[in-house]
This record gives C-alpha cells, structure tokens and sequence, in this order.
C-alpha cells in the first residue's frame, strides 16, 4: 500500500508542478505575440492563485470526509488536463474571456494536490521513511524543472503552434489522473490516542497564523517573481523566446531537485525553522544579487532556495496538529498563505512593470520576501522532532 500510495502522489506531484509553470511560460507568449499588457498579465496570475485560495479549504474538507483522497486528487489533475486543453483553444481563437476562464479552471486545479497529497503521505508514512517521501519531494521539482523546456520544445517542433503544445500536455494530465481515479485508494485518518495533542491549543494556532503570514508574504515575493520570470529573461537580459529560455529556466528549477533532500538533512540538524528562515533570505539575496550579476548560477540559487522549502512550512504544521487535522491545516497554510501571496504578487509585480519597468517591479516586492524571512523566527519552535517529510 505505500508503494502504491508513492505511486500515485509522485505521478500527480509531477503533473501538478509541472504545469504551474507552463503558465509562466506562457503568459511571456501572451506578451511577445498576443500584445496583452504586462498588468493583465499580472491580473491572470492573481486568479490563478485567487481560485486555489478560495477553494483549497473546501476541497480538503471534503477529502477529510469522505477519505477518498486518491479519487479527489486524480479528479484534479483531470481538471488540470481540461484546462490547458481550454487554453489552447482561447489562444486559438484569441478570446481574452476564454483565457481567463482556462486560467480560473488551472487554478481551481492546482487546489487539489498539495493539501491532498501532503495528508495522503502523512497519514501513510506518519513521519518515517524520509527517503521515499524524498522522491515524492523530487517529483515535484522534477516536474517543474522539465514543463519549461518541454513547453518551449514542444512550441518549435510544432513550428510555432502553442494551441497544439497546450493541447498535447492537456492530454498527458487527464492520462496521468486515470491511476489515481481507478485504483481504490481508502485512508482511514486516525491518530494514536497516544499522539493526540490535549490541552491548551493555543499554540498550535498562533503557530499556523505565524506560518500563514510568512508564507503569505515569501509567496508575494516568490510568485511575483516566478510568474514574470521567462518575461524578465526575453526583455531584459538578451533571451529569446525558444528553447534556450526554457533550459535556463529548467537549469534553476532543477535545483530544487536535491535541494529539497539537502535542507531536509538540514533542518533535522539545525532546526526546521532556522533553515526555512534562511532559505527565504537566500532566495530574496540570490535574486537581488542576479539582477545586478545576471549568471545562470545565481538564477539557480534562487531557484534551490525559493522552491526547497515548502516540505518545511507543511511539517511545521505536522509537528502541532494531530494527524487527522493535517490536510485542513495544511489547507490554510498552503491555501491561503502560499497561493493567497500568489494572489498578491504577480498584480503587485504587474502593476509596477506597467507603470515602471519589470526590474524594479521585482526590486520592490524583493522587499515582502525580506520582510517574510525576518519574522520567521517569531514562530515558536515545534514540540517534537519528527523527520522532515519531503513532499513539498
């Protein structure tokens, strides 16, 4: 069964990752060859996260139900197929609405499988065998690393045909959700008496408002910058819209590949807490520092810092909640911290690229991300020493 549950989590942590930067990709596309403004641009990111803030309680709440997080987590990366098919369409027929309306459904898509998967493999593994949540980790990364090269590969042997290239990876995500919506997959969610935290829970939730608020204002920064990055790459430092901007995006994603199991390893040693702090400042300074030094080096240490660090957030939550309120707390961490921030950044982001210039847009929310790493160590340290599951 654990097998099994690895299986179907990493399928859709790849799938679900590596989407949510087709999108980005994508929005340059928008840019380059549609003429769509810079602050629509920033307004779609802002639905995208919008949709999965709203809903992410929801959807988690019914899975927490009903148990059936498998059948839930498939239907949504089915929706997530649907929804690059429905963009493709809109890019073909050049309608704004569609656009929006495809967007709104990828967001309402990318709802489903963090909280779900991050319950599935808590519940399952219960804090143990880090090396296989690892891989669930690096599924995502994976995930993410490859969709932009893949995108832009896809976009030139298809000499040009982004409605085809969003339709060819719409049908590999509603593929993909076939094995978690046929196998029969039932978690029944209850905790050892023994474990289950009594008293006072009072600092459980100070803790998931800490940790909402932090990850609120790191996703401001992280997602304002992410959503525009292939634009900041095409206008202002020489790249062209072809494969070798995917690779120098993939090159930075990819990093994250080892560097979820590194600051894992790190943050039993040293503190969860430190290290989340200290990837959050080094995301912000490795930014700043490749907008004054453009290297594929810095880019990279952004990427390792910026997306190595969400499995943190989530077992910091872990170490407070009883297992059986994992999925709903992770919901509001992740749901509305995370992809609220996602809301805030790209608008921010565009807002200020519109009325200024794309560089200091993303020098100005640099700032929110300095701000997030300073409160973090205000978050009180957590009760207990469990392993780092790696599933961010």
């Amino acid at each position: 069964m654990k097998q099994r549950i690895l299986t179907l989590t990493s399928i859709s942590h790849f799938i679900n990752d590596g989407n949510s930067w087709f999108l980005p990709v994508t929005f340059t596309f928008l840019i380059e060859y549609l003429g769509i403004s810079k602050f629509l641009i920033g307004i779609l990111g802002g639905i995208f996260f919008g949709i999965s803030a709203l809903t992410s309680p929801l959807i988690t709440r019914i899975a927490d139900k009903t148990s059936s997080y498998s059948k839930i987590m498939g239907i949504g990366i089915l929706l997530w197929g649907f929804s690059l098919i429905l963009f493709g369409i809109s890019i073909q027929i050049n309608s704004l609405p569609f656009i929006i309306l495809s967007v709104a459904l990828a967001g309402f898509s990318s709802t489903f499988y963090h909280p779900l998967g991050a319950a599935m493999l808590s519940i399952t593994y219960k804090g143990n065998a880090g090396i296989a949540l690892g891989i669930n980790g690096s599924m995502g990364s994976l995930g993410r690393a490859i969709y932009p090269t893949l995108t832009l590969a896809l976009f030139a042997v298809l000499h040009r045909n982004m409605t085809l290239t969003a339709v060819i990876l719409g049908i590999v995500s509603l593929i993909a959700a076939i094995p978690s919506l046929i196998i029969n997959v039932n978690l029944a969610s209850k905790d050892d008496p023994k474990n289950v935290t009594k008293g006072n829970m009072k600092s459980p939730i100070i803790v998931i408002i800490l940790l909402t608020i932090t990850a609120l204002l790191r996703s401001v920064f992280t997602q304002g910058i992410s959503q525009f990055l292939p634009t900041l790459l095409v206008e202002n430092y020489g790249y062209s819209y072809n494969v070798n901007l995917g690779e120098a995006i993939s090159i930075a994603l990819a990093a994250a590949i080892v560097g979820q199991p590194i600051l894992g390893l790190l943050s039993d040693r040293v503190g969860r807490r430190t290290i989340y702090g200290i990837s959050t400042a080094g995301a912000v300074i490795s930014f700043l520092t490749f907008l004054k030094i453009p290297s594929i080096i810095l880019l990279s240490l952004f990427g390792f810092f910026t997306f190595s660090a969400f499995p943190l957030m989530l077992s910091i939550v872990g170490d407070f909640v009883p297992r059986n309120s994992a999925s709903f707390a992770n919901s509001l961490v992740w749901g509305l911290g995370v992809t609220g921030g996602g809301v805030i950044g790209p608008v921010i982001v565009g807002i200020l690229a519109q009325m200024y210039n794309l560089i200091l847009a993303t020098e100005l929310v640099s700032v929110v991300g300095l701000i997030s790493a300073l409160l973090i160590p205000f978050i009180p340290r957590p009760p207990k020493r469990s392993k780092v599951p790696l599933f961010g």
